[in-house]
């Protein structure tokens, strides 16, 4: 979908230039779900839309004040340390975002939560973005003393339930998320890839030697695995790992460059929109991997959905969700995530079997363009925004 398309909605009225102000003190400006899905969609749909975020060197630096694509970003400085994360820069995001004067105010941290509230009992329209299944996710957090994680996870699971039933809205990202949270507050906008950014042209698939893996480097993502793995791709020595992302910690690649196969892996580092559309056009297939963390089983990563929307085979981690997605829809193979010779199995085969290889990227393609898509989406966001804000009956422009 180019920018000019427009989708008829039924039920949903075009805003006035309602003032919508999003609130995010962990994520950067130029963040995939927030700026480039759901703020230019509003956009798109005729709301006046403001985004309030820590500065971002790969996009706009602290302070920085610009418009693009129809939506105003506004930025604080980016605090050291986890304390001016967590306690100094949501309390200056939101002071910048009150100023804007919005209708409706939605964030995206659950350390905005209390602030949230705040914003609400002032009499503001709020909503709360959901990512992740956070009472789930502190259970696995390093920084946290093992000892405490129990009780502050059961902590935040109380401040969401409060939230749920505070709050004018709540947005969930993934199906489970939305499961925790009572039906008529809750809207599921899931983070799928828009139909047309991705679509290939050149090199034909079938002639491509690579597997690629786009996002963010981490041992809970396998990477250790990723790289053991392509070292045992034997029989196709020529094969090569693309991998495009900034690892966490940055030692990380100190570790992975040490490995034998980091001689076949082509390390980019973090990529702007139109390089990771030219990473997955030199790739046959995408990996997309979790450890086995109970925090990881249901999440829905976009590098799923962005190798199926540029047409990739995908070897995927063997979680239900995903093997739901990945093998029932026959657009790829599940294998255990910390089996580094079933991960090279699996790619051996992919360059062994190009015909069938080929077709599970067609597969995948084409349940992107049906079902799985941004466009659709966002619609569910404009249906509770309508709701929220307690609008009538509008067309919704969706910004691809």
């Amino acid at each position: 979908m180019t920018p000019s398309d427009v989708i008829e909605l039924a039920g949903v009225s075009r805003p006035d230039r309602v003032r919508v102000v999003h609130l995010s003190s962990g994520h950067r400006a130029g963040e995939s779900r927030i700026f480039r899905k759901e703020c230019r969609s509003l956009a798109r749909a005729g709301y006046d839309v403001t985004y309030v975020c820590r500065g971002d060197p790969h996009f706009t630096p602290d302070g920085a004040d610009m418009v693009q694509d129809g939506v105003r970003i506004l930025t604080v400085k980016r605090r050291a340390g986890r304390l001016g994360r967590m306690v100094v820069t949501p309390l200056e995001i939101v002071m910048v975002g009150l100023r804007q004067g919005g209708t409706l105010y939605h964030f995206h941290d659950p350390e905005l939560i209390p602030l949230g509230l705040i914003l609400r009992l002032l009499g503001k329209r709020v909503i709360y973005d959901v990512h992740e299944d956070v009472p789930r996710d502190v259970l696995v957090k390093e920084w946290i003393p093992r000892i405490l994680r129990q009780p502050v996870s059961l902590a935040m699971a109380l401040v969401e339930w409060i939230a749920a039933r505070t709050l004018s809205g709540l947005v969930a990202a993934t199906p489970a998320i939305a499961r925790r949270f009572p039906k008529d507050s809750v809207a599921l906008v899931q983070n799928f890839a828009f139909t047309s950014e991705l679509v290939q042209d050149g090199v034909p698939v079938g002639e491509r030697r690579a597997v690629t893996y786009v996002g963010a480097m981490s041992t809970d993502r396998c990477a250790i695995e990723m790289v053991e793995a392509i070292a045992r791709v034997q029989r196709n020595p020529d094969i090569r790992l693309i991998i495009a992302g900034t690892a966490h910690p940055p030692s990380l690649i100190e570790e992975l460059s040490s490995m034998a196969g980091w001689s076949r892996v082509d390390y980019r580092g973090l990529l702007d929109r139109d390089g990771v559309r030219g990473v997955l056009a030199e790739s046959r297939v995408g990996l997309v991997f979790f450890r086995p963390v109970q925090c990881y089983l249901e999440a829905q990563p976009t590098k799923l959905f962005e190798y199926m929307a540029a047409g990739l085979a995908v070897i995927a981690a063997d979680f239900p969700r995903w093997r739901e997605i990945v093998e029932e829809n026959g657009c790829g193979l599940c294998v255990p995530p910390g089996d580094v010779a079933a991960i090279a199995s699996a790619i051996e085969w992919m360059f062994e079997h190009p015909a069938e290889a080929h077709e599970m990227g067609r597969r995948g393609r084409q349940i992107v363009v049906n079902s799985l898509n941004w466009e659709r989406e966002a619609q569910e966001l404009l249906r509770l925004y309508a709701r929220v804000i307690g609008a009538g009956h509008c067309q919704d422009r969706v910004a691809n």
